[in-house]
């Protein structure tokens, strides 16, 4: 990961290749899904359970969790020890975690 870290982009748009990510509006949420809150994690493989976990985990913290889905783009905004600030292409803002985040995703030519 040290390597591609080094690699990023801020300001950058880059394109999901693969998985639905969730999109959690503070570190501490998506640090907390990426331990597992009642067995959700933050890379999903399907659209309909993305959806129904980004649902659910919003109802059960009172906040709007989003979807980062496959085939759209996001602008990667920050980066902060395996956590990454994102701009989906619906407009949300919001923070997702990964270790290999970035083999899922491919820099978009401009």
């Amino acid at each position: 990961m040290v390597d591609e870290m080094n690699n990023l982009q801020l300001g950058k748009m880059y394109l999901v290749k693969e998985l639905f990510w969730l999109l959690y509006p503070t570190k501490g949420l998506a640090g907390g899904a990426a331990g597992g809150f009642g067995g959700h994690g933050w890379r999903l493989k399907k659209l309909t359970t993305a959806y129904e976990t980004a649902k659910w985990e919003s109802e059960s913290f009172n906040c709007n969790v989003d979807v980062v889905e496959e085939n759209t783009c996001f602008v990667l905004l920050e980066v902060d020890n395996g956590y990454f600030k994102l701009l989906n292409s619906n407009g949300n803002i919001g923070w997702t975690w990964g270790r290999d985040f970035f083999e899922h995703f491919e820099l978009v030519k401009e």
